[in-house]
């Protein structure tokens, strides 16, 4: 059954075709262009203002604080410093730039991993048609690949973040590397690979946390396709989640005054008497 459902590639040569990189430069580019026509000139709605000057000023934002985003905004607002706004430099354009940059990498990332992966269930489907035209295949999914894929970018919520200063474009930036990688380990099993993608993830949840959630899909993948790997991950994983799970406990008790508590102690609060009412003389009455 995880024969069928993730066959293995063993062709020679790169794993990612010509026409999987045009479907990826086709979607981010247009994608780019888009973005930048309709950047936020300057500090928008959200946490625009707050981002704007830990980035600009290489600080630590509200938490999770977003290290990684904070150090590539800094980057940005230090290569566009030129750029002004109405006679004022502006460096939440240049962060709102990288949001763009990102989401369009996103977007382009996206269009690949449609356009590879559609050609191989294609390919695979109709392996025993001798009609079956590989190159009408490719053009077609190349097509959906930048279809879905723009899709995706202008959808009203990726749009929307991608043209102002905020974190999640790259946080989605992430999420699809992770998801590209993992497909190239599905068809092509390597080690390399494993590792490149656990060192993505792992620099991805520097910036936002609730990529997590993609670690659930992740032990799916690695459960079909190979069994002793997911059983090793569950020896390590078990005693790492149950740690932490006691550390949570330690940190949930109340402190006591003078013994040993938690990182933070939680004080009931000193008064609880009502404030009496005082009563206020107006001049004049």
């Amino acid at each position: 059954m995880t024969k069928k459902l993730f066959p293995d590639d063993v062709r020679d040569g790169v794993f990612f075709r010509r026409i999987d990189w045009c479907a990826f430069w086709t979607a981010t580019v247009i994608a780019f262009l888009v973005y930048f026509f309709t950047l936020g000139p300057s500090v928008t709605l959200e946490d625009s203002g707050e981002l704007a000057v830990a980035g600009d000023h290489l600080g630590v934002p509200h938490p999770p604080g977003y290290p990684i985003w904070t150090m590539c905004a800094y980057v940005f607002a230090r290569l566009f410093s030129w750029v002004t706004f109405r006679g004022q430099p502006t460096p939440a354009w240049s962060i709102s730039l990288m949001s763009g940059f990102f989401a369009a990498l996103a977007a382009g990332i996206s269009a690949m991993l449609i356009t590879r992966s559609a050609s191989d269930m294609m390919r695979d489907a109709h392996d025993d048609d001798e009609n079956f035209c590989q190159k009408e295949s490719d053009v077609l999914c190349w097509a959906g690949g930048v279809g879905g894929s723009l899709t995706f970018a202008f959808s009203p919520i990726m749009w929307s973040q991608a043209t102002i200063v905020e974190v999640y474009s790259l946080n989605a930036f992430f999420l699809m590397w992770i998801f590209l990688l993992t497909y190239r380990w599905m068809r092509r099993p390597s080690d390399k690979i494993l590792w490149l993608t656990a060192f993505v993830f792992g620099l991805g949840l520097t910036n936002y946390q609730v990529l997590l959630l993609a670690a659930v899909p992740l032990m799916v993948v690695i459960f079909l396709r190979d069994i002793a790997l997911f059983r090793d991950f569950l020896l390590v994983g078990i005693p790492v989640l149950l740690t932490a799970h006691v550390l949570q406990m330690g940190a949930d008790l109340p402190a006591v005054p003078g013994a040993n508590g938690p990182a933070y102690a939680k004080f009931p609060p000193l008064l609880k008497t009502a404030v009496p009412f005082m009563p206020i003389l107006v001049a004049g009455c």
